[in-house]
């Protein structure tokens, strides 16, 4: 009886389906009533929006032809929907699974990505396809040949995309070093930054005790610390991930540990400098903090206690699934380096603790890596804060006297506190970038530099150093060659970049020599901050170029004060120009952003006219505000990639020049041989210094340094891969003692100096990038 209601029940449904199915012929005519109503939706909004802006002509033929390519489309996709209608469920949910194993776990860029899912579904495809059909194929001989040769180019497929996915690459060749064609300075005469100082080093570790997985943190910690609470600033430690997280690791944000690894001068007669070092994102489970061992034990040589702070916790771990990590979590890392300096100053304080009075706390220096690289940024701005800047019942007491910090290959604005970029002030600052980063590709510590203000009084600097060939996991002995996981990786050619020993070699000398510098008064390091090749001796023979600014820098202009092109920093200062192909000033901007900066772009091109030399003047007051005869003249230039043509007025920006239309085609292949020899020729030119009694002084930027043509990375095995652009325009330093200027000019007053001139009159054409150009103090 029961079976018996069941199939009457079921009928009944069967029923109702059938009535409430439309017949194809309705389902026709739905169908086009909603593309008519469609069609004219869109027609209405496209004229309501742009037929008055542009003319009804243009806008007529603009939506026939939108229309019709959105009616092409929609068929193609129609058609593939239905011809993947006719295909096995098992296809389908292969199809279906690439995709998001691609795009989704993987989280590949759109070229990589799909470029992957074609070799993962068409040649395994192929291969096993063409097998089974060859298999079952008793008779047909024409079709056997199609089978084993679909059969083949799976196979090769296979093993061809497998090649290319693991080789490393190859050696690319290097480009022109501009610095290296310049006479180059005298080299600082001191110990070399990156030996051993004279102190036995000794090692220890401090921890919560508690630590499931490292004993170095649990039962075998030298000195136990208490935990802290981030609930406050931690907010993304929550849901279904953040409890598998809670279970892995044994606590919450409520009770965060404080561990670290500490190498300090085991017999130290005097307080030693403090420096914390953090590392980035990793993966939670392949630990970080050990990877700064190299520096450890060379600071702490020199007398520098090293504590390499914990903070794998914080890290993208196996048990965030979906999710992908904690989000903006980088206030928290900050803020947990302030909590550790709370732990060294009770220490230094207490009779009882093997640092008591081992500490000079009024030396204090952060270093951090990656996300670690703009955590201590949050932690230099937190220190000098009352309160948590979003929640202000969160009192802060830190008011640490950090000197200096050290950014290497950071990101910026993961976190933003209130909403904002940190601004710093006040604070020494150096930040070291890989031209071949293939983790973070741009150079977003440029950001952070340019933020940092100096006010009256503060005597520091801030500087950067971008290095060719160097990437980002070699500054950390556990991270290593690989930026990033397999598949990503597998893009990139690693074959070209610098060894570990070489990028270790450069930070040595960097960070030591800015510690040093910063922390200890030893000015003699300070030189190569502004020029690598005042340490070139110590340093690999590559690429690099400096950014550099002093707090005793006296700026003429910065391109911050207005939108007057004419205008400069200082008042009573005019800006003109002769013959200049682009001239206009701008954010400069970098790969993923810009580096808020405003700077000055200035391009000339005498291709076609060889008198029609370009110039661009500061025709400064009567009087400066400061007296320059000691100083240095400084300013930043970067190459831009800016179109250097001349453009009349309503015509495209092409030969422009009247007598283009009378060039023979011997005059055109010339100008084709100048244009590429200025692409691939480092940038040179005239400065011309100009007093009140008409005295001039020329000289060429060379005799500092010719301008380094942006540097192609070419950091994919194949160019099509590259997601990004292949070079950025970063800025180099440039400085010319006015002092040695003086000697070869005595007649010249430099106190009354009337203009400054830089003239294009060495190379055809070019685009620059000009920014803060002042003076220094000696």
């Amino acid at each position: 009886m029961p079976d018996h209601r069941f199939h009457t029940l079921k009928r009944k449904i069967f029923h109702i389906i059938a009535f409430l199915r439309p017949l194809k012929t309705t389902l026709y005519i739905c169908g086009a009533a909603v593309l008519i109503t469609a069609t004219l939706f869109y027609i209405a909004n496209y004229f309501l929006n742009l037929y008055s802006h542009i003319g009804i002509g243009y806008a007529l033929l603009l939506l026939a032809l939108y229309i019709i390519v959105g009616l092409i489309i929609s068929f193609v996709v129609a058609y593939l929907v239905k011809f993947i209608g006719r295909l096995p469920p098992l296809l389908i949910i292969a199809v279906i699974f690439t995709i998001l194993v691609i795009f989704y776990y993987y989280k590949l860029g759109k070229t990589y990505g799909w470029t992957l899912i074609a070799i993962l579904m068409l040649f395994p495809s192929f291969f096993v396809g063409g097998l089974y059909a060859l298999h079952n194929n008793k008779s047909e001989k024409k079709r056997r040949y199609l089978q084993i040769t679909v059969s083949v180019i799976g196979i090769l497929g296979i093993f061809t995309s497998a090649y290319l996915l693991l080789y490393p690459g190859k050696d690319i060749q290097a480009p022109i070093n501009a610095k290296s064609l310049s006479n180059a300075p005298e080299p600082i005469e001191a110990l070399d930054p990156s030996l051993p100082g004279t102190a036995e080093v000794a090692y220890l570790c401090y921890g919560s005790g508690k630590d499931k997985y490292r004993d170095i943190y649990g039962a075998g910690t030298t000195i136990k610390t208490p935990s802290v609470d981030a609930s406050f600033l931690l907010k993304s430690w929550k849901g279904f991930t953040g409890k598998l997280r809670t279970k892995y690791f044994g606590f919450d944000q409520t009770a965060l540990p404080l561990n670290a690894q500490v190498w300090y001068p085991k017999h130290a007669e005097a307080a030693s400098p403090l420096v914390l070092i953090v590392h980035g994102n990793h993966l939670a489970q392949d630990y970080s903090d050990g990877g700064y061992d190299y520096l450890g034990e060379l600071l702490a040589s020199k007398g520098y206690v090293v504590a390499s702070v914990d903070e794998n916790f914080l890290n993208g771990s196996f048990t965030d699934l979906y999710k992908g990590g904690l989000e903006k979590e980088n206030g928290t890392r900050g803020w947990l380096l302030l909590k550790h300096l709370e732990l060294w100053r009770k220490w230094n304080d207490d009779p009882s603790s093997n640092f008591y009075k081992k500490i000079d706390m009024e030396r204090i220096a952060l270093i951090g890596h990656s996300r670690g690289g703009e955590a201590v940024g949050h932690a230099a701005f937190f220190n000098t804060l009352p309160c948590f800047p979003d929640h202000a019942q969160e009192r802060f007491n830190f008011n640490f006297n950090i000197q200096s910090v050290i950014a290497i290959a950071p990101v910026d604005g993961q976190y933003k506190p209130a909403s904002i970029l940190t601004p710093l002030k006040d604070i020494n600052y150096f930040v070291i970038h890989g031209s071949h980063d293939m983790d973070m590709q741009s150079y977003g510590g440029l950001s952070t530099y340019n933020r940092i203000k100096f006010s009256n009084g503060f005597e520091g600097f801030k500087a950067g150093l971008y290095i060719h060939r160097a990437n980002h996991g070699q500054f950390n002995t556990s991270w290593g060659r690989r930026d990033n996981w397999s598949p990503s990786i597998n893009q990139f050619n690693l074959k070209q970049l610098m060894s570990a020993e070489q990028q270790q070699q450069i930070a040595k000398v960097y960070i030591s020599s800015f510690l040093e510098t910063t922390l200890r008064d030893q000015l003699v390091y300070k030189p190569l901050f502004m020029d690598y090749r005042f340490a070139r001796q110590w340093l690999p023979n590559e690429i690099y170029l400096n950014q550099f600014e002093d707090s005793k820098t006296f700026l003429i202009a910065d391109y911050e004060e207005d939108l007057d092109l004419q205008s400069a920093t200082i008042g009573d200062s005019v800006i003109s120009s002769n013959h200049l192909s682009v001239w206009h000033e701008q954010q400069q901007e970098l790969m993923w952003g810009n580096a808020l900066s405003r700077a000055a772009y200035i391009g000339w091109d005498w291709s076609a006219v060889d008198t029609l030399v370009g110039s661009y003047t500061f025709n400064l007051p009567d009087s400066l505000p400061k007296d320059i005869a000691n100083t240095l003249l400084t300013f930043t230039l970067a190459t831009s990639e800016e179109d250097a043509a001349h453009q009349e007025k309503g015509k495209k920006k092409e030969n422009t020049a009247k007598d283009n239309q009378n060039r023979t085609k011997e005059d055109e292949e010339n100008i084709k041989k100048k244009d590429k020899d200025s692409e691939e020729k480092p940038i040179d030119f005239s400065i011309e210094l100009v007093d009140q009694n008409d005295e001039k002084i020329r000289f060429l930027l060379s005799e500092c340094s010719a301008l380094q043509p942006q540097i192609k990375k070419k950091i994919t095995k194949f160019a099509f891969l590259n997601q990004w652009s292949d070079a950025e325009a970063i800025s180099d330093f440039f400085y010319f003692d006015l002092q040695n200027l003086q000697r070869a000019n005595p007649t010249f007053s430099f106190n009354h100096l009337k203009k400054i001139s830089f003239i294009f009159d060495q190379i055809n054409k070019g685009v620059i990038i000009l920014d803060n150009v002042g003076f220094i103090e000696k």
